[in-house]
């Protein structure tokens, strides 16, 4: 990630843009995933909680707009998504 923040017009400061961890092009703040892996239990003491940002193409390349979806639909109806 770049370190430098941006200014917009050199009127004053911006939100900075951050990398997508995937494919490192600059995308606001808005616009982006974040990924978060948790290990099961069993494995916890081998691997650890990790957190990422990735662009929305990023993300659909990982099929997360499908997971997405899912989880939209069960918040229009008022329901909790079924964990699989």
């Amino acid at each position: 990630m770049k370190s430098v923040e941006r200014m917009s017009d050199g009127t004053g400061e911006s939100t900075p843009d951050r990398e997508c961890y995937r494919c490192d092009r600059d995308v606001a703040p808005a616009r982006l995933f974040r990924v978060t892996t948790e290990p099961p239990a069993a494995l916890s003491h081998d691997y650890q909680t990790a957190e990422r940002f990735c662009c929305p193409d990023c993300a659909a390349g990982m099929n997360l707009s499908e997971f997405s979806e899912r989880l939209k639909a069960h918040a229009r109806r008022g329901e909790r998504p079924v964990e699989e």
